[in-house]
């Protein structure tokens, strides 16, 4: 399941009964599948579905009784920047993979969506991606079962401290000025929350007809729309990043 699809989804009761939209999402600590939703009902206040209340979720989202008095689990990444372990950008989480296996993330830059393995990346605040495989793991050398003695002249010893180079510390590369501009802007929204948001670039459907206008505050019935078109994505994109 796309957590991307959940998001601006109208949400019914069994009985058709309208609830309101889905506003955001929260995943497992393992990221393997959806925890709860943020919804807001007609009246645009919050109420919180647990993941056992989602009933169905295909054209709209078919909801239990249960509720919670608070979100659980962790904020959806949606919207995190993601870079190598090298520091290079590779762009924008546009969405989770999670149900079936493990969850899969994809990056989203310059319109290009790359996917990622679970174990190849490492998710915080911002996200590293390991593109050539499982982040690597350092293991500590063994002890020698039998220590060398030490001399036994004070002075020698001395000596031989003082002649041996201390070892050079690890070279670390300090993050840049726009490394640390990009993780300020990306940190508050992380909790891929569009609803009041302004698009920065103007939707439109396969047909050209506008979804969302440059400018423009996103709405629930915007976020609706934008995924009966399958622009959902481009939309996030467009309103959360600047990559255009």
């Amino acid at each position: 399941m796309e957590l991307s699809s959940l998001i601006g989804k109208e949400i019914l009761t069994p009985t058709g009964d309208k609830l309101g939209y889905a506003k955001s999402a929260f995943v497992s600590r393992d990221y393997k599948r959806l925890s709860s939703l943020v919804c807001i009902d007609e009246d645009e206040e919050e109420f919180y579905l647990p993941a056992r209340a989602v009933l169905a979720s295909d054209d709209v989202i078919i909801a239990g009784k249960a509720r919670l008095a608070a979100p659980t689990g962790l904020p959806c990444p949606i919207g995190t920047p993601a870079y190598s372990e090298k520091g290079e950008h590779f762009g924008v989480v546009g969405d989770l993979l999670v149900g079936d296996g493990d969850p899969v993330y994809v990056i989203v830059k310059d319109g290009i969506r790359t996917s990622y393995a679970a174990d190849c990346v490492v998710t915080g605040k911002t996200m590293i991606v390991y593109p050539d495989g499982k982040p690597k793991r350092t293991v500590p050398k063994k002890t020698a079962k039998n220590a060398k003695l030490a001399p036994r002249n004070p002075a020698q010893a001395s000596e031989k401290q003082e002649a041996k180079p201390k070892p050079a510390a690890p070279a670390t590369s300090a993050p840049t000025a726009a490394t640390k501009e990009n993780a300020n802007a990306f940190d508050a929204l992380n909790r891929c929350n569009l609803l009041g948001r302004r698009v920065k670039k103007s939707v439109y459907d396969e047909n050209g007809s506008p979804i969302a206008l440059a400018n423009e505050r996103i709405t629930p019935e915007i976020l609706s729309c934008a995924r009966r078109h399958n622009k959902l994505l481009q939309l996030t994109v467009n309103t959360l990043t600047n990559i255009y």
